[in-house]
């Protein structure tokens, strides 16, 4: 017999994320003090403990559901072929199969809704008031979570204490401030600890602040200032031990073969050098090259971090700004070429048709400048994106043809990206003929003549104005609602 798959989704939990949620909630700070009351080896083993239960119940609970989705999908996939066969039969000769009642037919539609209602059960537990019955009892299951804890030594899950890190950062603290630390220590040692492990800022806050009342009167004010920054050095270090050890570090470098980029990673930020280091060498590599090609020194360290962050920043930007856009633009019937991911490949970023059969030509702008005075893809290179974009939905509705013969494309469709054929070759014939200084307005009669819109967003930007320039060529800013917040600059 097969067991049952595990998805271990536990797994993909983010050791910060779990230690931050745990500070954010009163009941699971509650069980982090009781547990270290009990415990010698204090709040660092009560922290693995809570961690090792939160990601053995998401495995559990992803295999509940993940298990039931899948053997539910198996018989709703036998079920629908069942009713097709019986009904394809009854198309093609007029009867029901032999052996088949109509009664039978009706049992696999009442089936197929069963497996439906009961395929989405365990989300109803998992965000709703339903059970969730992870197991038969409740006690047993506890004892074999605390068990497989044990098994590892107290040190299952993926979390581990960077101490060596903390040690290193403590010992190149000025002597008064370890004073502080170690005053502190001794006082209120479990309170000090909450204060240096917090995992986010409002965390840190409410910890340090619980800490200076417990120290009040204790330790004289410059003592509790002196205590407040090691307490923050102690976290930063702490919180750069957890992000990078030396061996994830020592693997990363390993794999880069540039010996340039591997001395800027190593001696570089753990928060985004590193982290890009580890899990996506491959880009890596390659904004790397594009930063040397356009000037950047090889042991330019900081310089280099600057350009991943610029280029990740306008990249995300870039993303959320086409989907929001698309999202938002209500007057838009029917995409021909909707949002994606690749926002640095040139060319229009939506192309649409409106209820009023109008087309629409759309680039989002999502900068934080207020105003723009180029729109490449809208207007030097207008006449290309047509071609392609037209190309390419013409490509498209052949692909579909030839996989379903009996496919007939909407005649709106066909009848719009004629309208963009027509359109790239009256305006290559106005950039090619005529006054300069005619040209915008040929241009922009062009495009309304055969219903072309083009439209700028800033969906995730600040842009709300484009130069009479670009509004002679017939262009508009398009409202897409209430910006989307951007997040200030600097940070890690």
């Amino acid at each position: 017999m097969t067991p049952p798959r595990r998805f271990r989704a536990g797994r993909f939990l983010d050791a910060a994320a779990v230690h931050a949620a745990a500070d954010a909630n009163p009941r699971l700070r509650r069980f982090i003090r009781t547990v270290a009351e009990h415990s010698e080896a204090g709040e660092v083993r009560s922290r693995r403990l809570l961690e090792h239960l939160i990601r053995r119940v998401v495995d559990d609970v992803g295999d509940l559901h993940l298990g039931n989705a899948i053997n539910r999908l198996e018989r709703i996939a036998v079920l629908r072929d069942n009713i097709a066969a019986i009904l394809d039969h009854v198309l093609e000769g007029g009867t029901l199969p032999e052996g088949v009642r109509v009664a039978t037919l009706g049992e696999y539609f009442d089936q197929l809704s069963t497996e439906m209602r009961e395929l989405s059960r365990p989300r109803e537990g998992i965000v709703g008031d339903a059970p969730l019955r992870l197991a038969d009892d409740a006690s047993v299951y506890a004892e074999s979570l605390l068990r497989e804890f044990d098994a590892g030594g107290g040190t299952a899950g993926r979390h581990t204490e960077p101490a060596a890190v903390v040690t290193d950062a403590f010992r190149a603290m000025p002597a008064d401030r370890q004073a502080a630390l170690r005053r502190a220590a001794d006082l209120e040692p479990a309170a000090l600890w909450h204060a240096v492990a917090a995992e986010s800022e409002a965390g840190k806050r409410a910890a340090v602040a619980d800490l200076e009342t417990r120290l009040a009167g204790r330790l004289t004010p410059d003592e509790l200032g002196r205590l407040r920054t090691a307490v923050d050095d102690l976290g930063r270090a702490r919180s750069r031990g957890l992000q990078m050890s030396e061996a994830r570090l020592t693997e990363a470098l390993a794999r880069i073969s540039d010996p340039d980029l591997r001395a800027v990673v190593a001696g570089g930020d753990v928060w985004l050098t590193q982290q890009l280091a580890v899990h996506n060498p491959e880009a890596l590599a390659t904004l790397w090259r594009r930063f040397r090609d356009r000037g950047g020194r090889a042991d330019d360290g900081p310089g280099f971090r600057a350009y991943l962050r610029h280029d990740m920043v306008t990249y995300g930007r870039g993303v959320l700004g086409e989907y929001t856009a698309a999202f938002s633009l209500s007057s838009i019937e029917l995409f021909l070429k909707g949002p994606d991911a690749n926002v640095k490949v040139a060319g229009t970023d939506l192309v649409g048709i409106g209820h009023d059969g109008w087309v629409w030509l759309v680039d989002d702008k999502s900068h934080r400048a207020t105003s723009v005075s180029g729109v490449g893809a809208l207007t030097d290179n207008l006449v290309t994106n047509l071609r392609r974009d037209a190309a390419d939905f013409r490509d498209g509705i052949a692909r579909l043809q030839r996989d379903d013969p009996g496919f007939t494309p909407d005649p709106r469709i066909l009848d719009a990206i004629s309208r963009m054929e027509d359109a790239a070759a009256e305006i290559d014939r106005i950039n090619r003929r005529g006054s300069a200084s005619t040209r915008p307005a040929r241009i922009s009669r062009a495009l309304e003549e055969r219903r072309l819109r083009l439209r700028v967003t800033s969906a995730a930007g600040e842009v709300r104005e484009i130069t009479q320039a670009l509004r002679d060529l017939g262009l508009a800013v398009e409202p897409t609602g209430a910006p989307v917040a951007l997040p200030p600059t600097g940070g890690r």
